[in-house]
């Protein structure tokens, strides 16, 4: 055996002694109560932001450091993004973190963003995404997605067997809520209304009221 196949070895059987532990003892993942896995309509946005790239120019991790909690909010803790596979806390804020971005503006409000970032804030360097509103959800794919993250062990529990209908009834609300505000009724079955749904839900599970630490603490 040469050298370098003895350093190799080496290194793999160190990192494997270094990895499995976070595997295999559940204690080591701190847990918060109040976080749950995506519905499936939030999951299939998921995606859509990873297939945009959106990670790219958004973080989603706020350090606990004064200046990022006075701007994005509370510091961001590991058991919010136990279901999150891939994690997406990013390295680059060419926009602003969005850990906390669920609930700070209408459904309206990103659906006009997303179509024309400039129409919000005239200074935006965001390019627009308006496929997004044209672009057909596949929705009896999503039954797949849970299904994925299921084989990754996120408890998922009706959407197993009801992914597709759970997905459309939440597109169904938040298309509702879009006419409701002023805006456009043929969205119920487009991308966006799953990306607005995904980004409706970053950070608030821990801002619920009642979020209660369990397994590990905050």
């Amino acid at each position: 055996m040469t050298f370098t196949v003895m350093v190799a070895v080496a290194v793999i059987v160190a990192s494997l002694f270094e990895i499995l532990p976070t595997f295999l003892i559940r204690s080591n993942v701190p847990t918060i109560a109040s976080v749950k896995p995506y519905t499936p309509l939030e999951l299939a946005g998921r995606d859509v932001y990873i297939r945009e790239g959106c990670f790219n120019c958004h973080s989603q991790m706020i350090r606990p450091l004064r200046y990022e909690t006075d701007r994005y909010g509370e510091y961001s803790k590991p058991g919010e993004f136990v279901y999150d596979h891939p994690f997406l806390w990013g390295s680059r804020r060419i926009g602003p973190d969005l850990a906390r971005e669920g609930g700070k503006y209408p459904d309206l409000w990103h659906v006009r963003h997303m179509r024309q970032p400039r129409d919000i804030a005239p200074q935006s360097i965001m390019p627009a995404y308006p496929w997004m509103l044209t672009n057909t959800l596949d929705f009896n794919g999503i039954q797949r997605k849970v299904d994925v993250m299921a084989m990754l062990g996120v408890p998922y529990g009706d959407a197993l067997t009801n992914a597709p209908a759970m997905a459309r009834a939440q597109a169904d609300s938040i298309s509702a809520a879009i006419v409701a505000s002023g805006g456009p009724s043929d969205l119920a079955d487009k991308e966006i209304v799953a990306l607005v749904a995904y980004l409706q839900r970053l950070g608030r599970d821990v801002s619920a009221p009642g979020a209660v630490s369990a397994a590990g603490g905050p």
